[in-house]
């Protein structure tokens, strides 16, 4: 097995730190707030732009090969995709995210220290780097919230005391009232998730603040986006590990290909399985046809390509990372992605403004920092990844 490039694994997880951490800005952009993009449309422009982007590895040189692992990794990854652009569009940016980044580095490590067996120099000094690794994420994510969760408390407390009241007469609202993005079909709405949210709120609502209404259950928005940035993470994390498994030349920049190819067939085979249930349950293929979400293709192919391009770079970084330094160090590296979104919230959507929480964020970003260089010494000590 060739000699690990440790410089170039590093340079690899840095590139995809900024890839990931920067692909969320346009979906929490207004643009798709404003038409309110469904998670799987979303999610299928960054399939569809990870797939066109994958053949540009060919212009580095790169053979084309082809493994069927890249449809098993499409498996993991289309899902927890959408499932970390609903928690991005539904409990924010930074809490979302550092949900999905601690627990991408959980699962990572529990691949590559126990399953794949990655050496490292103490394992006890790396079960505790990975812990400090979350911590620090943890932290980040905490003080990238905190500033509206303290302003919000007193709204928030009173829209409880009638919350009830709201969602029953939601449910039982039977006016005809039509809606911007409401379509002629009456049942054209039936597989979109409707909220409240308070028309009392000047800014972007707090996520906490909304209900969704799912098979006519309500439930908390921010809870569903914090569950599904969990399953993210644990599902998600995972969608490197069938590359461990593929032959030859189609590990590393070989696998990219592969990679694009199975999440593209993977989500239409997704946009299959969503139309004929809706054609079995409303009993016709027009209907079924109908309740499906637009693309909003107008406005939505600049913002959906941004988000793909920026996740193929990142996807590419955390792959040759991977192949570099290792499943349990690679891919956790590259969820530093949370320092950078949580720079985008800071100083371009302007979440944190008070100096002292601004300040303890740093702090935390730092014992990341440090957690990730620590882990990274733990495994080049033990003579690097698949040694």
């Amino acid at each position: 097995m060739a000699e690990p490039n440790l410089v170039l694994g590093w340079f690899a997880a840095f590139v995809g730190a900024v890839g990931f951490g920067s692909f969320a800005v346009p979906i929490k952009g207004d643009t798709a707030t404003k038409v309110d993009i469904d998670p799987l449309v979303m999610q299928s422009y960054k399939s569809l732009v990870c797939f066109v982007t994958s053949w540009l590895v060919v212009l580095l040189g790169q053979q084309v090969t082809f493994t069927w692992w890249g449809v098993v990794s499409g498996l993991f990854w289309v899902p927890g995709g959408a499932f970390n652009i609903f928690a991005i569009r539904n409990a924010g940016l930074a809490i979302s995210q550092g949900i999905v980044a601690s627990s991408i580095v959980m699962v990572s490590f529990i691949w590559g220290n126990i399953i794949f067996k990655e050496p490292a120099k103490s394992q006890v000094l790396a079960y505790m780097t990975v812990w400090l690794i979350m911590g620090g994420l943890y932290g980040m994510s905490y003080y990238s919230t905190s500033d509206w969760v303290d302003t919000d408390v007193e709204a928030t407390s009173h829209r409880d005391n009638d919350s009830e009241e709201e969602q029953d007469a939601f449910l039982n609202d039977t006016s005809t009232e039509t809606y911007e993005n409401e379509q002629s079909c009456p049942l054209s709405n039936s597989m979109e998730i409707s909220s409240l949210s308070s028309p009392r709120r000047e800014k972007q609502p707090s996520p906490g603040s909304a209900v969704i209404v799912v098979c006519g259950k309500t439930f908390q928005r921010r809870n569903l986006g914090l569950i599904s940035a969990l399953l993210c993470g644990t599902w998600g994390g995972s969608c490197l590990v069938p590359m461990h498994y593929s032959k030859g030349d189609t590990g590393g920049l070989g696998y990219v290909i592969s990679f694009g190819t199975g999440a593209l067939i993977v989500t239409i085979l997704i946009w299959i399985i969503r139309f004929s249930f809706m054609a079995v349950k409303l009993k016709s293929i027009k209907e079924g046809y109908a309740v499906l979400p637009p693309f909003h293709l107008k406005v939505m192919w600049l913002p959906g390509a941004t988000a793909g391009t920026l996740w193929s770079v990142g996807n590419v970084g955390s792959i040759v990372a991977v192949q570099q330094l290792g499943q349990g160090v690679g891919y956790p590296a590259s969820q530093a992605a949370l320092l950078v979104a949580g720079l985008w919230g800071i100083f371009y959507y302007h979440e944190v403004t008070k100096p002292k929480t601004i300040m303890k964020w740093f702090i935390s970003a730092f014992v990341t920092i440090f957690g990730i260089l620590l882990l990274g010494y733990e495994s080049s000590s033990a003579g690097g990844p698949g040694r």
